[in-house]
């Protein structure tokens, strides 16, 4: 499971920086493989069906190991062991709107369910059911993220423009996969290139690697050890029933940036660093993604309570930046970025390097001045 996530005083100061991170976190570390005369397929078909692939119904087991060098920061203990260490998964999916993940651990499971109606957290060792409603638009990263193909539908919808390449077939699972690798056109990201395998006829990537420029290896790996094509015993997908015995709390889908568009909404620049702005959450004005493909990066504008926690953490953990007050936590692949500019914290994430964020913390610093 993946309770509501951390504790409600970590929640609050941690939400906004782990949910820029959560929306461009994704990477893994190799593990040995068998090459398999997989079919070919050209990568524009086969991205064409890993698109169509999201009503495929499946279930199986998957591991994700990453090896991401993030610091044990206070109140995200469980965000940094999804990118630094190994998770174990097992997954069940019927639909966008009904399927299940739990989280594998010595003596411990934690399952997190979605249904049409809300979604729901079970944890077997504080035998704790909890209903979470409404939508999470900025949320903490969660195991079930780092799927194959809920990944494979962040990066790729993150990378359009960027160049396919056809890649060598592997068996994954048992499946002859069908493979194409990713080369982001960006300069700035600091992805070399993202490697998917995907089961030729369903389109249902099955394993994904992640390789940050100037590695050897992946720096973060998921894959599916066993996988089912089918849809799942409806039984399992249906959360247990509140009972005696059982503690059962319900709670709402925080919406921190909603709270702060709503109470002082601050428009950010039009362009950072020489890259045009967009919408990350469509009508909030307190933040905003610059650039294109992997080499964006996530902006958003907190008021002092939410984001000096954040500011004082990074600046702790990460390199000062000169002309700024500002500081930056890079691993090689992801980039966590903090800027204070008079009553405002500016928290920033990306697959970009830190020259980059050091541009990009001088034009927030000037645009607040």
């Amino acid at each position: 499971m993946v309770r509501t996530v951390v504790a409600r005083q970590g929640l609050r100061r941690w939400a906004l920086v782990a949910g820029l991170v959560a929306a461009l976190v994704a990477v893994p570390v190799t593990i040995a493989v068998w090459p398999a005369p997989a079919s070919a397929v050209e990568p524009a078909a086969l991205r064409g069906r890993i698109a169509a692939s999201g009503g495929q119904a499946y279930h199986g087991y998957a591991q994700s190991t990453g090896l991401l060098p993030l610091p044990a920061l206070p109140n995200l203990a469980q965000v940094t062991a999804l990118v630094s260490g190994t998770t174990e998964m097992r997954a069940w999916y019927a639909a966008p709107g009904r399927w299940r993940v739990d989280v594998l651990g010595e003596g411990t499971e934690r399952d997190l369910y979605q249904t049409p109606e809300a979604q729901f957290t079970w944890d077997f060792g504080d035998n704790r059911l909890t209903r979470i409603d409404g939508d999470q638009p900025v949320r903490l990263p969660r195991a079930a993220d780092l799927t194959p193909p809920e990944l494979v539908k962040r990066v790729l919808g993150a990378a359009a423009g960027d160049r396919l390449e056809a890649l060598g077939g592997k068996r994954v699972a048992g499946v002859d996969a069908a493979g194409l690798r990713l080369i982001p056109a960006g300069p700035d990201t600091t992805v070399a290139h993202v490697d998917v395998w995907a089961d030729p006829e369903h389109g249902l990537p099955l394993q994904v690697e992640i390789t940050a420029k100037g590695g050897a290896r992946p720096v973060f790996v998921t894959r599916f050890l066993e996988i089912h094509f089918g849809a799942p015993d409806p039984a399992v997908l249906t959360p247990p029933e509140p009972r005696d015995g059982i503690g059962y709390t319900e709670t709402s889908a925080p919406d921190i940036l909603s709270a702060i568009n709503r109470r002082r909404p601050v428009p950010l620049p039009p362009a950072l660093a020489g890259l045009p702005r967009r919408d990350a959450v469509a009508g909030l004005s307190a933040a905003g993604v610059y650039g294109t493909g992997l080499a964006s990066v996530v902006v958003a504008a907190v008021p002092g309570r939410f984001g000096g926690p954040a500011f004082e953490q990074i600046t702790a953990y990460g390199q000062k930046i000169e002309g700024a007050d500002a500081a930056v936590l890079a691993t090689g692949l992801l980039s966590v970025l903090a800027v204070r500019a008079g009553n405002r914290t500016y928290l920033v994430a990306g697959l970009v390097g830190p020259d980059l964020m050091r541009r990009v913390a001088l034009g927030l610093t000037a645009a607040s001045s």
